[in-house]
């Protein structure tokens, strides 16, 4: 088995790749998302991010299988990364020399597609791939292509995002310590430094605070000169301009930095106010010196804060518009393409050739209702909570309104009590009322006409909203599972949709402050509930 050869620059590659600090690291949703869009675009069973290390490669999301790394010798995407500006397509991998004797290809597991995506950096490295398998031949649309190289480069984007990410929390770590170090010592030091200087410009007295700071005794400067302790110049140029002002009567405020013997450089605010015996005559100067380095650097916390929120807000931007525009593009090519192929060529086509391009526009479909969820679910976020009081019957009535079509082709009912009114978002309500009742019609069993009941409670401060429906149920093992993105209990053929539904309606119910339950029993049907908190003065 030819074993694929190390990049000219692999050992600056791998140095970028352990420099991301990503590896070995737990799943997380985003890299799942861009596994299950690469699946879903590419119709395959298996979809990855890959990322080759120096002797394996490991998956940092996996979808159809269940190993978390092989051997590099093994790694298909070892032989796509030496080509990181071209998307690696194999049809048939038995019929590829370099494959053809790979144990994976040869043995049980009997892989025949493989196309991988390299994952470049923007200084040219190749790390791994987002790639997709199958066991059997097959042959990918050119806009699937570039739908999986985007897939890559969004990649590339979060894997920068997370080094980041991981950076700043440590430098928070950091900071927090010293900062804890720096206000225990504040603590310690109890109150500001105070000194009184007469005209001579001689120290008459001085705070514990005052000595703590430069580390020296009281006898040590009382009754002696600021130029001699300071030092002339350090006197001339940084003080003696402001006690001048303020032995002529002006009370002084400024912010230097000032370099003290035991506690380094601080950044001070100084409040000079003239002294006046009772005949109003000056007879010197109380100068207060606030230590505000804290401060300081609290603010300058605060600003890479908010820039760095700025920089988050910025890539939830830029997700958003994937998704909308370069997402969008090769999905609305994939239908509207299969459509003109259908009306057009459909009947003169071979019947396999007619059951694939139903596929091919079925999964378009699919991919264009998960992008729509997706969205959804993304822009909630950045939803402006607008609550208020709704009327929860009237908003029933226009959910069953926008639920028409489907009630008619399901034959299904939504049946509902008088309800409350609650205090919430109505637009967001009305999408989590859209999917629950919408998952009760899709889930109904066999040759029974699906019910969904709508009724209303009150308990322990929430407004429950409960949504029941006759359908399939859920087993008890499953009901924890339900809520997260992209979940799905049964294949596509049985029961269509996206697998985002559910985990809008409680992200919609967290927004509110609530949450979203449910109680099921399999062949009986389900109950799901929101529950919305109480506003105060709300009606019982």
């Amino acid at each position: 088995m030819p074993i694929a050869l190390h990049p000219a620059n692999e050992a600056q590659r791998l140095a970028r790749l352990h420099g991301l600090g990503i590896l070995d690291t737990l799943p997380q949703k985003a890299f799942d998302d861009i596994s299950a869009l690469a699946q879903v675009i590419c119709g395959t069973p298996v979809a990855m991010v890959t990322l080759i290390d120096r002797d394996r490669q490991w998956f940092k999301s996996r979808i159809g299988v269940d190993m978390t790394e092989t051997s590099r010798e093994l790694a298909f995407c070892s032989h796509a990364i030496l080509d990181p500006d071209h998307v690696t397509v194999v049809e048939d991998m038995s019929r590829d020399p370099r494959f053809l004797d790979n144990p994976l290809v040869s043995g049980p597991t009997h892989v025949r597609f493989y196309a991988g995506a390299p994952i470049v950096t923007d200084d040219g490295f190749a790390l791994g791939t987002v790639c997709v398998v199958d066991l059997q031949e097959r042959q990918l649309h050119p806009v699937q292509l570039d739908a999986l190289s985007k897939l890559s480069g969004l990649v590339t984007s979060l894997l920068e995002h997370e080094k980041a990410r991981l950076n700043e929390v440590a430098r928070t770590a950091e900071a927090t310590r010293l900062q804890h170090e720096q206000l225990t010592a504040m603590a310690i030091s109890g109150l500001d430094l105070q000194v009184y200087v007469d005209p001579q410009y001689v120290y008459q007295h001085v705070n514990d605070t005052f000595l703590d700071y430069w580390g020296c005794g009281r006898d040590d400067v009382i009754g002696r000169r600021l130029p001699d302790h300071l030092g002339e110049q350090a006197f001339r140029e940084g003080i003696q301009p402001h006690l001048d002002r303020a032995l002529a009567g002006e009370t002084v405020s400024y912010q230097r930095k000032v370099h003290f013997p035991a506690r380094g450089s601080r950044h001070v605010q100084v409040a000079l106010l003239p002294a006046r015996n009772p005949q109003g005559e000056i007879t010197g100067v109380v100068l207060r010196a606030q230590d505000v380095q804290d401060v300081r650097e609290r603010e300058a916390h605060l600003r890479e804060t908010v820039t760095l929120l700025e920089q988050k807000t910025l890539e939830q931007e830029r997700f958003i518009h994937i998704i909308s525009h370069d997402l969008r593009e090769p999905i609305n090519s994939i239908n509207n393409f299969s459509s003109l192929l259908a009306s057009d060529h459909q009947p003169d086509l071979p019947p396999a050739a007619q059951r694939y391009l139903d596929f091919v526009r079925a999964g378009g479909q699919r991919m264009g209702a998960l992008l729509d969820d997706l969205l959804k679910y993304v822009r909630l976020d950045r939803h402006a909570l607008s609550t208020g009081p709704v009327d929860v019957t009237r908003l029933v009535d226009q959910v069953r309104d926008d639920l028409a079509s489907a009630l008619a082709l399901a034959q299904g009912q939504v049946e509902r009590e008088q309800l409350a009114t609650v205090q919430a978002d109505a637009s967001l309500l009305r999408i989590a009322l859209q999917n629950l009742v919408s998952n009760g019609l899709k889930f109904a069993r066999p040759q029974v006409p699906p019910r969904v009941r709508i009724s209303a409670s009150r308990k322990d401060g929430f407004d429950l909203i409960h949504v029941e429906d006759n359908g399939i149920g859920i087993s008890s093992e499953h009901q924890a599972g339900i809520f997260d993105m992209f979940k799905r209990l049964h294949p596509r053929k049985q029961h269509t949709g996206s697998g985002l539904g559910l985990s809008i309606c409680r992200r919609i119910a967290a927004l509110h402050g609530g949450h979203l339950s449910v109680q099921s029993e399999p062949g009986v049907g389900s109950r799901f509930t929101l529950h919305l908190p109480v506003a105060h003065g709300t009606p019982s």
